[in-house]
């Protein structure tokens, strides 16, 4: 009888353990959330060191997400978006990419800790196919006009007359007026642990909500009609490599690291490119070894081909075609020998280490900062599709029955 006794309060741990698992969090229209879907989810973002689980605000955020990923999944479902597994597992491994992962070392760290891979295919995929949803439903109202193309060029060109600056950002965003302080608190506690050692870009990988967060917060050169007055202001006293205080925006906190600034003038120069050739003459020469390349290297003027044939058959240099260079981020003295010498001409050798250098430049060209009217339609359409699919999922929200059982 005792036997049987044990027998059958191991039964009944295994039954309440399996009830635990099972046990359900949320139901979100037809689908249900249950607790190992939350505990899968918390458990890798402990395991890639992304939050503190055990803080009840991370936990109730998580919840939230997987929500979101079953309204998602069944606006798309709906639209009869369907997506290829492989499709899928290239934009799980160029996502993980992005955030510093490599998908072996993940799907590893998976496995050993017992944990399916769509733990992290589910909201990436639920992602790709709402985009797709959003694109077909909305129908025009996703399409850029060429008169939105035309705007946006004739933006572009006005911004090459303003001020740039180069940054960094982390957004944390404040979506009620009461959580203000508390957003605020989380800003100064990421300040406090770069200030310790952590790397901006990895806190901007992990936390920053901005669409640069997957490039480590990098946002490349900004105008200043596109900064907020706090944003301006708060980059007029920066320093170059310094780390901003929270900076407050209508979106909600921002954290800043400023690279550069530059002008107008800078600008343009940074367009410039020239291509070059170069010829090294080795300190082992002896004078009558280089008078003669000099006279051969004379006699090159007006063709680079030439030019670059005789330094083949000098051999000397490892790598003779430069190819287009970037005129602003040439070394001082270099800028000064090409602008020194005539377009076609080899210049007068100048000393380096080791030796002394000729070089050619055989075109020079200032590059369109403005990109083809292709490349600004894609940009438009994702900033647009961004914008519906984020007011979509606000309407899914208000219209769904969804229960929270906990």
């Amino acid at each position: 009888m005792r036997l049987f006794l044990l027998a059958f309060g191991f039964f009944a741990f295994l039954c309440f353990q399996a009830q635990a698992q099972t046990k359900i969090l949320a139901q979100v229209n037809d689908d249900i959330i249950s607790e190992r879907d939350l505990q899968q989810r918390l458990t890798f973002i402990r395991l890639t060191g992304q939050a503190d689980i055990t803080r009840q605000d991370i936990k109730e955020r998580v919840l939230k997400q997987l929500i979101d990923e079953k309204l998602k999944q069944q606006e798309a479902q709906a639209a009869g978006i369907e997506i290829a597994e492989a499709e899928i597992r290239h934009a799980v491994k160029v996502t993980l990419q992005q955030n510093g992962l490599e998908y072996e070392t993940v799907m590893k760290l998976l496995k050993e800790n017992g944990l399916p891979a769509s733990v992290i295919e589910d909201q990436i995929k639920s992602d790709l196919m709402f985009i797709r949803a959003v694109k077909k439903n909305m129908g025009m109202r996703a399409e850029i006009s060429d008169h939105e193309i035309d705007v946006k060029m004739e933006e572009i060109k006005d911004q090459l007359n303003q001020k740039q600056y180069l940054f960094s950002e982390i957004l944390l965003p404040v979506t009620d007026p009461d959580q203000d302080a508390e957003v605020y608190g989380q800003a100064m506690q990421l300040i406090m642990r770069m200030r310790d050692g952590d790397a901006f870009e990895k806190i901007a990988l992990r936390h920053s909500k901005a669409p640069s967060a997957p490039k480590g917060g990098m946002a490349g050169w900004v105008s200043e009609s596109a900064l907020s007055e706090a944003e301006k202001e708060e980059f007029e006293v920066l320093q170059i490599g310094q780390l901003s205080t929270p900076v407050r925006t209508q979106e909600g906190y921002k954290l800043f690291v400023l690279h550069a600034r530059r002008d107008p003038e800078e600008i343009r120069q940074a367009q410039e490119t020239v291509h070059l050739m170069q010829l090294f003459l080795p300190d082992s020469f002896s004078e009558k070894q280089k008078k003669a390349v000099l006279r051969d290297l004379n006699m090159t003027k007006g063709s680079c081909s030439q030019f670059q044939t005789v330094a083949e058959q000098l051999n000397t240099s490892p790598r003779i075609d430069l190819g287009k260079l970037p005129v602003n981020n040439l070394p001082g003295q270099i800028r000064s020998v090409l602008n020194r010498t005539a377009l076609l001409e080899p210049s007068a050798p100048f000393p380096i280490e080791g030796g002394e250098l000729v070089l050619m430049a055989c075109a020079r060209e200032t590059a369109s900062v403005i990109p083809g009217k292709e490349e600004i339609k894609m940009q438009l359409e994702g900033v647009k599709l961004e914008m519906l699919a984020q007011r979509r999922l606000r309407e899914l929200r208000r219209t769904a029955v969804t229960e929270i059982r906990q």
